[in-house]
């Protein structure tokens, strides 16, 4: 038989084993062992079994594929795609004097980007880090693979709040965990007190007719509807048209009052001195930080989470589907999510860390923005709002043509 004989019968018997697991002829254990057997490798097995389609295991329902035991080889490298500047050079150059193993680092724009690559079919990656609401599209489209929590041992340092969000939730997941919290934020807004003299505890203070002019939203259709639909007592993730209704009523008669809509400067709007700016948390110690840092810094500009509730994004640390060097990825997740590792990380890029433990690793600066448990609670993670996106999109749109 030449080779491409040999190609020919192992494709036929690729398409076998698929139909037979479309038939429900064999388990899912049956179906890892003879893909492995045919030469596939941990991340082309998750991949096909995607492919060919959900089987029943004998005696029960619909689960997720499992996943062969885990190669304890060390790899030589990893490469973790992540958000620029989102990771202390340090942290990887530690990660390989204590492992041996070099990790590499390539950077993606925007969730909808690391989505369009996974899905078009690129690899070459063992860790990505999306957010909360694309870690439930990469789950539903089958781009990640489950983790194995027993060695990640440092997920026991996780926040409670943050063990099983709801985009993530092995209880929605057929038992399956496919995410470890990596940072997270939240969204409020600035206030220069310098300017605007007073205490604010509400998001009705961006649609106070009397600041008109004195305020700057974010550019942004999920976060602007996010306070609305907050400043109103919904979800910041609703699918009930006529709440949606509402806030876009609210935002297009707000719209009047509003300075700019810009992500891109927020930074800069508060150093500006513009009294009401809706942002991130560390949008506010960026700008405390250029305006000096000093006391006096700090008694001119306030960062408020409004008392009605706030949106709170979440990274999170994953394994593709495409990933051949599980071991190593999970060896890399473990890491970072060590208390002192997580603590150091967050001193340098200044976002608040997930871990527990880790504020005492972390510089006081840093620790500004990390919320408390009684903040926390006020929060609620962007979901992945599936057939209704249209109509978020589609209420974005008319507020920003009003």
């Amino acid at each position: 038989m030449n080779d491409r004989d040999s190609l020919r019968q192992h494709e036929k018997e690729l398409v076998g084993l698929c139909r037979e697991a479309r038939r429900g002829g064999i388990t899912r254990r049956q179906f890892v062992e003879r893909a492995l057997i045919l030469g596939l490798s941990a991340g082309a097995v998750g991949a096909l079994a995607g492919a060919c389609g959900e089987s029943e295991e004998e005696g029960g329902g619909a689960q997720a594929v499992e996943m062969p035991p885990m190669d304890e080889t060390k790899p030589d490298e990893i490469t973790v795609y992540n958000w620029t500047d989102y990771m202390d050079p340090d942290v990887r150059k530690d990660f390989r004097k204590e492992t041996g193993i070099k990790a590499n680092e390539t950077y993606f724009a925007n969730n909808e980007e690391l989505l369009a690559k996974l899905r078009a079919g690129a690899s070459g990656w063992d860790v990505i880090i999306p957010s909360d609401y694309m870690v439930s599209i990469l789950i539903k489209s089958e781009l990640l693979q489950p983790l194995d929590l027993s060695y990640i041992p440092s997920f026991e340092f996780i926040n409670a709040e943050f063990r099983a969000p709801a985009y993530d939730d092995p209880a929605d997941n057929d038992g399956m965990k496919y995410s470890v919290p990596y940072f997270y934020g939240t969204t409020g807004y600035a206030v220069r007190i310098d300017k605007a003299p007073g205490t604010y505890t509400r998001w009705d203070t961006l649609f106070d007719p009397a600041n008109n002019g004195k305020i700057i939203m974010l550019d942004d259709e999920r976060e602007c509807l996010g306070a609305s639909l907050k400043s109103l007592g919904f979800s910041g993730n609703t699918t009930d048209q006529a709440e949606l209704d509402q806030a876009t009523d609210k935002l297009i008669q707000q719209k009047p009052i509003v300075a700019a809509y810009d992500s891109l400067n927020r930074k800069r709007s508060i150093v500006q001195g513009i009294p009401f700016v809706m942002c991130w948390d560390f949008d506010a110690l960026l700008a405390i930080d250029t305006m000096g840092g000093d006391d006096e810094a700090w008694e001119t500009v306030d960062y408020v989470l409004p008392e009605e509730g706030f949106m709170r994004w979440t990274d999170n640390m994953c394994v593709p589907t495409s990933a051949e060097k599980r071991y190593g990825a999970h060896l890399f997740i473990d890491y970072v999510t060590r208390p002192e590792v997580s603590g150091k990380n967050a001193s340098w890029i200044w976002c608040a860390s997930p871990v527990d433990g880790s504020e005492e690793y972390t510089d006081e600066f840093a620790l500004a923005v990390r919320s408390t448990d009684e903040e926390l609670a006020r929060s609620e993670p962007f979901l992945d709002l599936g057939e209704f996106a249209p109509m978020y999109q589609e209420a974005w749109t008319q507020i920003r043509t009003a």
